[in-house]
């Protein structure tokens, strides 16, 4: 669906990328060291997602071709770093939550 008025909703975009931007600098918690860590490191955790039979197979014969240069396991990490960018009050709740478990 195109827009009647893009310039108003580049507008709208600037003016949330400015919002998302102050609340980043109003908090104290630094985000960067694990931004940092989200696509490094050992990968001893894993996320559970249901798929039909169809894209299971489908992602059966990506992981075994040569003739396919991509990794779908990383691509998915990929994505889940993406939107930790996009959604950092999201991103900051989760990190909180994550030091929380630490400490206890």
């Amino acid at each position: 669906m195109s827009s009647d008025n893009p310039f108003g909703e580049a507008m709208d975009d600037a003016s949330e990328e400015k919002q998302r931007e102050e609340r980043r600098e109003a908090s104290e918690f630094d985000l960067d060291p694990y931004y940092n860590a989200l696509n490094t490191g050992v990968k001893d955790h894993t996320i559970g997602v249901s798929v039909s039979e169809e894209m299971h197979q489908f992602w059966r014969e990506l992981q075994d071709t040569d003739d396919v240069d991509i990794n779908p396991a990383q691509s998915i990490r990929n994505h889940l770093e993406n939107l930790a960018h996009r959604h950092p009050d999201v991103f900051e709740r989760a990190m909180r939550k994550l030091e929380i478990d630490r400490e206890m």
